[in-house]
């Protein structure tokens, strides 16, 4: 029998901890929030396109507003404009060089706009006149850890620790640390901790259920199944819990847990219909039907090479033989040298493909 883990390009698995994620998305995963001065106070919102407009306007009538500046930062930010949100939120520090958020806003963009030099710098100067502030202590540690300086991550979350050793986020980063580290063990105490101080952890949660998972240990149903309890709607959990079906030849549940994702969630994400086709092609031999599933994960991310290597292993297990050459040859348009794709390749010029 064919052996298909030698030929099918496995799904993506979700298990590179990426720390950026945790810290400079706008993913919901972290625990610190940045709010402005009198956040709460305004009736501005900042999800609608319009309100940059309405922005503008307000600092024209009221140019001496740093918080109208800081809150134009973020919206820019959400629009990943970062150079025009470091040049508001540089502004609103001019302006008033007293307000910690607006350094930890900074701090972000300067990240976001590789200048993480400055963001560093920017995080000292406020801890040099508010070297207690907690806030500030765990951005700087999360940049640190961002940029792989774990031994200064940790140096810095000592100093949080007898400050206030309440907060969840000291034992989320150490967690992480010990993870880059490759120390399971450590990076699980620390992300238990974490949940232990504060329930609704949903990073916790997702790191720890990413752990067990590469362990294969059960436990890490229970874990992500717990942060689809604090946020239903996110994908990690979601496509983490399918992918573990998935590989513990639980096929029913891991479509679930994909259908959900597409028809809840998000369905321009490929990466579920690319797992399905997968399912079908290799664990059910089905290749006309992993063929349909490849194509809706190229429909929504046309430069999806692995998903076109499979489809066209897929028609080539299917003696279709013609589209299988064409979806190899623009797989490896997408990423030259791709191993698998020039030997499929080969093997329909050479007239010996595989066959069922």
């Amino acid at each position: 029998m064919l052996k298909f883990n030698k030929g099918a390009v496995l799904p993506t698995a979700l298990f590179f901890f990426f720390i950026a994620a945790v810290s400079f998305t706008a993913c919901n995963t972290g625990k610190i929030k940045i709010k402005t001065p009198d956040d709460s106070k305004s009736a501005l919102a900042l999800t609608d396109s319009s309100n940059l407009l309405v922005l503008d306007k307000l600092i024209r009538d009221n140019p001496k507003s740093p918080d109208l500046f800081a809150r134009r930062a973020k919206v820019y930010a959400e629009k990943k404009n970062y150079s025009q949100a470091l040049n508001d939120i540089t502004i609103a520090l001019r302006m008033d060089s007293l307000i910690p958020a607006y350094y930890i806003s900074q701090a972000e963009y300067y990240i976001f706009n590789g200048q993480t030099n400055s963001a560093k710098k920017g995080l000292n100067i406020c801890l040099k006149r508010y070297p207690s502030n907690t806030d500030v202590l765990l951005k700087l540690a999360e940049i640190h850890l961002y940029l792989k300086e774990y031994g200064q991550a940790r140096l810095v979350l000592k100093e949080v620790i007898p400050i206030n050793d309440d907060l969840a986020q000291t034992y989320f980063l150490q967690g992480l640390i010990a993870l880059e580290n490759s120390d399971t063990t450590g990076s699980i105490r620390n992300f238990q901790v974490a949940i232990d101080k504060d329930p609704d952890y949903y990073a916790a949660y997702i790191q720890i259920g990413k752990v067990y998972s590469i362990q294969g240990n059960e436990l890490a149903v229970q874990y992500l199944k717990s942060a689809v309890d604090l946020q239903p709607k996110m994908y990690e959990a979601h496509y983490l819990l399918g992918l573990f079906y998935q590989e513990h030849n639980r096929l029913d549940e891991a479509h679930q847990e994909y259908e959900y994702i597409s028809s809840a969630i998000d369905s321009t994400l490929a990466d579920p219909y690319y797992n399905r086709g997968y399912i079908e092609m290799v664990y059910k031999r089905n290749f006309a039907g992993a063929a349909e599933w490849f194509s809706k994960a190229i429909h929504w991310n046309p430069k999806y090479a692995d998903a076109w290597y499979n489809r066209g292993f897929s028609y080539e297990l299917d003696g279709q033989l013609s589209k299988a050459k064409a979806d190899y040859q623009k797989a490896m348009e997408l990423e030259p040298n791709f191993p698998l794709a020039i030997k499929g390749l080969n093997r329909i010029v050479d007239g010996k493909p595989l066959k069922k």
